[in-house]
């Protein structure tokens, strides 16, 4: 990446203070300022090709320049956050369940990092995760996974006889949310049409199979079931019923969290956000590849929670 022009740094870092954008994440924070740039392109260049800006440069130049300047603003900020998360918080010990030898969980974690930094460098694969980044900072599997062991019902019963994970509850949060870091891995290679992507943006088994193979190279410490589980995030349930309960699951909690905001007030009398979101995709769980049975569980959860 080219180094960030000081003006555009000026100019990206205004609109970051916006009080409205400083309460997100750092990914939801980069959506919306490229949305803005997007929207008011027309009204935005007569001032920004100026001098006092970037004269003699067209729009498609302008936006490229201010483009830089906000990834590098805001990796500043998404790094050491999924640092933590990736380095510190995530335990990867549930592994010796489905891989009986020593494991360097430090050398898995670096490896995993650095896959990560590298994809991040895609503008797709950013937009992809921007809901998983959110689900992890929020811990949203801590807490819909300690609701199901706690209710024993049908994602209790996909995680332990379907799926059949040997392991407890922590293990199973922490195997989840590996799931969420490997989910936008699926863009290392380029999604298309044309090769894998398909209605509801659930990608293709046989394009998954190629990024699973890819991956188990490039972190071959990490056990493919663990693979399998990230990249078929992607992947349609309605499509393929055999999809793993972690997949199913990340893969729901990825969408949810895109534009996740815990901490902002519902307005009284409203549905609380999650219960919001997934009663809409109770409703479209055909075109979007959902497990039904498994939003139909989340939607009394996150009632019975006011989440």
């Amino acid at each position: 990446m080219s180094t960030p022009n000081p003006k555009a740094i000026a100019f990206v870092g205004r609109l970051l203070q916006n009080p409205a954008l400083k309460i997100l994440p750092p990914l939801q924070r980069e959506e919306q300022i490229l949305q803005f740039l997007q929207v008011n392109a027309r009204q935005l260049y007569p001032t920004l090709s100026t001098p006092a800006f970037f004269p003699n440069h067209n729009w498609e130049q302008i936006s490229g320049i201010l483009i830089t300047a906000l990834t590098a603003a805001i990796d500043g900020e998404l790094y050491p956050a999924l640092s933590a998360i990736t380095l510190d918080r995530l335990d990867l010990s549930f592994i010796q369940f489905l891989r009986q030898q020593n494991m360097p969980q430090a050398k898995i974690k670096e490896d995993l990092f650095g896959v990560l930094k590298q994809l991040l460098t895609k503008r797709e694969a950013r937009r992809d995760f921007l809901g998983a980044f959110s689900a992890l900072d929020y811990r949203y599997a801590n807490k819909y996974i300690d609701q199901a062991f706690v209710r024993k019902q049908y994602v209790h019963f996909e995680l332990t006889k379907v799926q059949r994970l040997r392991m407890g509850k922590e293990e199973i949060k922490h195997y989840i949310n590996v799931s969420l870091l490997l989910k936008p891995m699926v863009h290392l290679l380029s999604l298309n049409q044309a090769n894998g992507e398909v209605a509801g943006g659930t990608v293709q088994a046989q394009f998954i199979e190629k990024v699973v193979g890819l991956l188990a190279k490039r972190l071959p410490a990490l056990p493919e079931a663990i693979i399998r589980s990230g990249v078929y995030a992607n992947g349609s349930f309605v499509e393929n019923r055999s999809l793993d309960a972690t997949s199913r699951i990340a893969g729901i909690l990825s969408s949810m969290c895109r534009n996740a905001r815990p901490n902002e007030k519902v307005d009284r009398g409203a549905d609380s956000a999650d219960k919001s979101w997934i009663n809409i995709a109770r409703r479209n769980y055909k075109f979007y590849g959902y497990d039904v049975k498994m939003l139909d569980e989340f939607y009394k959860i996150a009632g019975e929670n006011g989440w």
